[in-house]
């Protein structure tokens, strides 16, 4: 790998690559060698992919069927979901680096493998994350600083804005159709809450009582998945979290997502909110409040993919690695679980996270 310049290679895209891909390239220390298809890929997800290339101006390198070929330091996954955990570990076959859009996988047998390879792999596997995000940054920096005390329960809301359905979604098929997307609205997005609560709290999730539901959209309903859903989790260590999640129709915000996540801790109590950038301690001294520069979501995305330049170029691992993508996957899984059961349900052990 050149110690000046990152080369990047798309790996289909169906899905997200259209807005990382311009983050990528603003990135003076990253070169964008162009874009492929997996052998096979035919309709709309080779024609997506072609269109990606063109226009963003970038070379359709075709459907190589070797990716050691081509002149690459870093492989992006952007397939549709069913597709990601195979091409990921295609690509770590291959001796790449691959950061693999969300979600990890789209089952847990899936993420098994795909860590395993990542375990064997000379390469480093990352998936994208929020985490960069300049509120959840900060809060972790609050919490790791004590200003709360321990963390005791976690409350996550995290909806989508399907007044931005049509704009913000590639096609709608992508998100609710289990052929492509491995399931609804759980899968799409819980794994952000996930990630949330294990950074803030430094414990991992055992148990998960879910429930679902289809309350709002057609398209949801038609496929027979989730618009929307209401979840306990316990985790290790006594510590507790709510989580509701999914896609509304109107969500508190002018933004794509909302995301808003409340810690109450031994000596405090904290509130965060994403999407408009801000911070609010309660405890003996009364109300602090921190408003803080940023934007949201696409912040979070763009310093994440700026800070895994960084790492890749200086050839240290990424923070977040296959073991937190996995840890997602086992919640998500446990999640339908309990909701096809009624009961609560263990999350398989072993994500040994950061």
């Amino acid at each position: 790998m050149s110690a000046e310049r990152l080369r990047v290679l798309f790996l289909s895209g169906v899905r997200h690559a259209g807005s990382y891909l311009p983050m990528l390239r603003a990135d003076p220390r990253v070169e964008i060698v162009g874009v492929a298809e997996d052998p096979g890929a035919a309709g709309r997800a080779l024609s997506d992919t072609r269109a990606l290339a063109a226009s963003a101006g970038v070379p359709f390198l075709g459907c190589p069927g070797d990716l050691a070929e081509i002149e690459a330091d870093l492989v992006v996954v952007c397939s549709e979901p069913v597709r990601h955990a195979r091409l990921a570990e295609r690509a770590l076959a291959a001796g790449r680096h691959v950061l693999v859009d969300k979600p990890f996988a789209v089952s847990l047998a899936e993420a098994t493998s795909l860590r395993s390879a990542a375990d064997r792999a000379p390469g480093s596997l990352s998936v994208v994350n929020l985490l960069r995000g300049p509120a959840i940054r900060r809060a972790r920096e609050w919490v790791d600083a004590g200003h709360i005390g321990l963390p005791r329960h976690v409350d996550v809301e995290f909806l989508s804005n399907g007044a931005m359905f049509a704009s913000n979604v590639e096609r709608p098929e992508l998100v609710v159709d289990p052929a492509l997307a491995g399931g609804g609205e759980l899968l799409n997005f819980l794994v952000y809450p996930v990630d949330y609560i294990r950074h803030l709290t430094g414990c991992e999730p055992v148990e998960v009582y879910a429930e679902t539901a289809t309350l709002f959209f057609e398209p949801h309903r038609r496929f027979g998945v989730e618009d929307t859903a209401v979840l306990s989790l316990l985790l290790t260590n006594g510590v507790t979290a709510t989580v509701t999640v999914g896609r509304v129709p109107y969500a508190p915000a002018q933004t794509p997502t909302f995301f808003t996540a409340r810690v109450l801790g031994s000596h405090g109590h904290l509130t965060v909110d994403e999407d408009r950038p801000a911070l609010d301690r309660f405890g003996p001294g009364g109300l602090e409040r921190w408003p803080l520069d940023g934007a949201a979501a696409s912040e979070g995305v763009r310093l994440f993919l700026g800070t895994l330049v960084g790492d890749l170029l200086a050839g240290q691992a990424p923070g977040y690695g296959p073991a937190d993508g996995w840890a997602t996957v086992a919640v998500v899984d446990a999640a339908y679980r309990s909701a096809a059961s009624g009961q609560p349900e263990p999350v398989a052990p072993g994500a040994g996270g950061r």
